[in-house]
C-alpha cells in the first residue's frame, strides 16, 4: 500500500504547481469561450488533471536507480492474454467453499494487482461520460489510448531514461484498464446524479449581457502586460547583440513607460476598434459613449489619467524620498508635504479602483473623464 500512497503524496505537492501553470491557459479559455468563470467547472477539470496526475506516478513510481535497472534481466513484456487469469488459479488460496480464505485471497498480489489495475481507471470513464459527454465507443477508444501510453512508457524506461524497463509491459493490463473506463462510463451516472449536468455548466458559464467582470479585464490586464514585459526584454537583448556591448536596461524609465502606453494602450486600441491583445484573448473591447468606435482622444484621456498621471505619481514620491534624510530643514519640510500630498493622492486613486471595483456594475472614474465603457464580445449560445 505504501507503493500506492507514495505517489499520491507526491501529486498533492506538485499539483498547486502545475495547475498555476494550467490556470492562466484554462482563465483564457473560460473567457474566450463563455465569457464568464464558473467554480463548478473549474473544480471539475482540476480534478481531473489531478486525477491523471496521480495515475501518472502510480505508474512510474517509485523510480529505482538506473544501476539497478541495468542488473535486471527479467522478461520485459507479457504478451499472453489471459497470464493474470492463470497466475490467479496457479497462486491464490481462495477457497470458495471456505470463507475463512476469502479475506486472505484479497491480500495476494494476484488479487490486488488486477483489481488496482481496474480501478484506475474507472474515474477516466466516469469523467468522459460526465463532463465530456463522449460515447461509449469513443469512451473504449480514449481509454486504450490511455493505458496503451502508460504500457509504453513502462516499456521504453520512461522514455529511454533508463537502459530497459523496470515494469513489465503487459497485454492484460492493457485490457483491465480498458475495461475499467468502460466500467466508468456505464456506473458514471451513479456518482454524478448530484452535480449539475455539462449542459447547466455551459448554460451558467454563457454571459447573457455585455456586463464585464473586474476579474476578467484583470486577466487582459495582465495578459498585456506580461507582453510587454517580454518585449522590453528582447528589445533590450536585441540591442546589446547588435552594438556589441551591455545596454543598460531604460525599459524602468517613465519615458519608455509612457511609448508603451501611448502605442500598445492608445494607438492599438484604436486601430483595432476598442482591443489589445490581452482584451481580445478574454473577449471584451472598449466603447465610446455615442460612438460606433472608440476615437483616439478618449483613449488618451482613459489611458492617460490611469497610467501616464496617477498610476505615476509614486514617481514623485520616489523623486522627493531621499531629500528627507536632507540637512536643510526647509527642503525636508518640502519634501515630506510631496511625499505626503502624493501619496494621499495615490491612495485616493487605489481607494477608487477598490471601490468601483466590488460595485455590481464597476465603472472607474478614468472611464467617466473618457465617457467609455468596456463590453464583451462573446455571444450567447442560442438555444
Amino acid at each position: 500500500m505504501s507503493a500506492y500512497i507514495g505517489p499520491i503524496k507526491i501529486a498533492l505537492l506538485l499539483f498547486p504547481f502545475l495547475a498555476l501553470g494550467i490556470s492562466t491557459i484554462f482563465f483564457v479559455r473560460q473567457y474566450r469561450k463563455y465569457g464568464r468563470f464558473i467554480w463548478s467547472r473549474a473544480i471539475i477539470l482540476y480534478s481531473f488533471v489531478f486525477y491523471l496526475l496521480c495515475a501518472y506516478f502510480l505508474v512510474i513510481l517509485p523510480l529505482p536507480s538506473v544501476e539497478e535497472v541495468a542488473k535486471m534481466t527479467g522478461p520485459r513484456m507479457e504478451l499472453q492474454l489471459g497470464a493474470s487469469w492463470i497466475h490467479f488459479l496457479q497462486q491464490t488460496v481462495l477457497d470458495i467453499h471456505d470463507p475463512s480464505t476469502y479475506l486472505p485471497a484479497l491480500k495476494q498480489s494476484v488479487v490486488l494487482e488486477p483489481l488496482f489495475n481496474l480501478l484506475l481507471t474507472v474515474p477516466f470513464g466516469i469523467y468522459l461520460r460526465y463532463y465530456f459527454k463522449y460515447s461509449f465507443k469513443k469512451t473504449l477508444l480514449l481509454t486504450f489510448c490511455l493505458t496503451l501510453f502508460f504500457e509504453v512508457t513502462q516499456l521504453t524506461g520512461l522514455y529511454f531514461i533508463y537502459p530497459r524497463s523496470y515494469r513489465l509491459f503487459d497485454v492484460n493490463d492493457l485490457f483491465v484498464n480498458t475495461l475499467g473506463g468502460v466500467l466508468g462510463w456505464t456506473i458514471a451516472p451513479i456518482f454524478t446524479f448530484l452535480l449539475p449536468t455539462r449542459d447547466e455548466i455551459d448554460a451558467e458559464s454563457y454571459a447573457r449581457d455585455t456586463r464585464v467582470t473586474v476579474t476578467r479585464r484583470f486577466f487582459a490586464w495582465l495578459i498585456d502586460w506580461l507582453i510587454l514585459d517580454v518585449m522590453s526584454t528582447v528589445l533590450v537583448l536585441v540591442l546589446t547583440l547588435v552594438t556589441q556591448r551591455q545596454i543598460r536596461d531604460f525599459t524602468s524609465d517613465y519615458w519608455y513607460f509612457a511609448l508603451e502606453v501611448l502605442f500598445y494602450f492608445m494607438l492599438i486600441p484604436y486601430l483595432t476598434k476598442g482591443q489589445t491583445i490581452g482584451k481580445k484573448m478574454v473577449r471584451i473591447k472598449l466603447m465610446q459613449e455615442g460612438r460606433q468606435r472608440i476615437s483616439l482622444s478618449a483613449l488618451f484621456v482613459r489611458y492617460g489619467l490611469f497610467y501616464l498621471i496617477y498610476a505615476s505619481i509614486s514617481r514623485i514620491n520616489v523623486f522627493f524620498a531621499p531629500y528627507i534624510q536632507s540637512d536643510s530643514a526647509l527642503l525636508i519640510l518640502v519634501s515630506v508635504l510631496m511625499v505626503l500630498i502624493f501619496g494621499l493622492i495615490q491612495f485616493g486613486f487605489y481607494l477608487n479602483l477598490i471601490w468601483a471595483a466590488v460595485k455590481k456594475e464597476p465603472r472607474f472614474f478614468y472611464e467617466k473623464r473618457s465617457k467609455t465603457y468596456t463590453i464583451s464580445t462573446v455571444k450567447p449560445k442560442e438555444g
